[in-house]
């Protein structure tokens, strides 16, 4: 599995609309996609940080989803909650406990 994580600053006065979208509107949409098997949105009010993590059956699928123009779209939308520019990393997923 594979996983994106993007970390990202919050307004302090937009995280619950953030955290709201993502969950009303971003996890929605995620469940449609090719591969796609969890996501998380975390927050950190004391520091008004935030990530978003999506994990993804193969990395091939966790590209296309990308290239479809979901990810540009999504962060598009979610810039007026940011307090600067989000950043993107990658990662393989070698352990997942439940």
């Amino acid at each position: 599995m594979y996983a994106r994580v993007i970390q990202f600053p919050l307004k302090a006065e937009s995280i619950t609309e953030a955290i709201n979208y993502f969950q009303d509107t971003v996890g929605p949409a995620l469940k449609e996609l090719d591969g796609f098997k969890n996501s998380r949105m975390l927050t950190n009010s004391t520091t008004n940080q935030g990530l978003m993590v999506t994990i993804w059956a193969s990395e091939a699928q966790r590209q296309a989803a990308e290239s479809s123009g979901f990810l540009s779209d999504i962060l598009k939308h979610m810039s007026s909650y940011f307090d600067g520019p989000p950043s993107v990393d990658y990662y393989e997923v070698n352990v997942q406990v439940a």
